[in-house]
């Protein structure tokens, strides 16, 4: 009797566990949740800043008031299709690769046509990979785009260049490069400190911690690796890869 009480007692206490572990693994999981949710509505604010609807706006009205009604009805319509479709990935969690690609051209194609299409923008893809099905994280190649923009190709005023490239970097991961031919890192942060209004980016640390929460259900790794870009010792842009794990 007093084995079957005490096998009884030791059988209780291992639910008990159990159930203790299942609370705190549940736990866990909402707390990774609420902070997903929160990258989440943080990344769309900063994508979808005041600046941003601001100029575009400012664009289709300075095309209304040139009279130049085709111009405007095609700007007005790449910009709601492209708010359409930032709303659309905030969404879900993931998207493909293919959507990510079409979001940045679109998102170019509005930007360069405020610096009157200045910027000799190219973009190419590996016929290796299948942009449909590969997943990445929404709106992951943004905040570098607007910086190659805004801090490096801006402040040219001639021969301003962007590239945007999608690798198949092994089995395991695909890489997208964004190189542009801008000022430089170490130059953009010099003009940006003698600035007397200082617009703090959030976008790339918010980048970062997406990636990193995205890649927690791949077993293989993700990673942002910036390069300084130099021609005989000289600034000549950045070179920025995206990793990100396929399986």
């Amino acid at each position: 009797m007093r084995e079957k009480v005490q096998k009884k007692l030791e059988l209780d206490i291992e639910t008990l566990n159990k159930q203790t572990e299942l609370k705190k693994l549940e736990a866990v999981k909402m707390q990774y949740d609420k902070e997903l949710a929160e990258l989440k509505v943080a990344t769309l604010r900063n994508q979808m800043n005041s600046h941003f609807i601001f100029n575009s706006l400012n664009s289709i009205k300075r095309y209304i008031i040139d009279n130049n009604k085709v111009e405007a009805v095609f700007y007005l319509n790449k910009f709601s299709k492209l708010i359409r479709k930032i709303l659309a990935s905030t969404i879900d969690t993931e998207s493909s690769l293919q959507e990510e690609l079409e979001i940045l051209e679109l998102y170019m194609s509005i930007e360069n046509t405020r610096l009157d299409n200045t910027v000799n923008f190219s973009l190419s893809v590996d016929e290796a990979l299948n942009l449909r099905m590969i997943k990445v994280p929404p709106l992951i190649t943004q905040p570098f785009i607007e910086n190659a923009i805004w801090h490096g190709l801006a402040l040219k005023k001639t021969n301003r260049q962007l590239k945007v490239e999608a690798l198949n970097a092994s089995k395991h991961q695909v890489q997208i490069d964004i190189i542009d031919n801008g000022i430089g890192r170490v130059k953009s942060k010099e003009i940006k400190e003698r600035k007397i209004h200082k617009r703090t980016s959030v976008g790339i640390k918010l980048t970062e911690e997406r990636l990193q929460h995205f890649a927690k259900n791949y077993q293989h790794k993700s990673g942002i690796i910036f390069t300084d870009l130099y021609i005989k010792n000289k600034p000549a842009g950045t070179k920025v890869s995206i990793i990100i794990p396929l399986v």
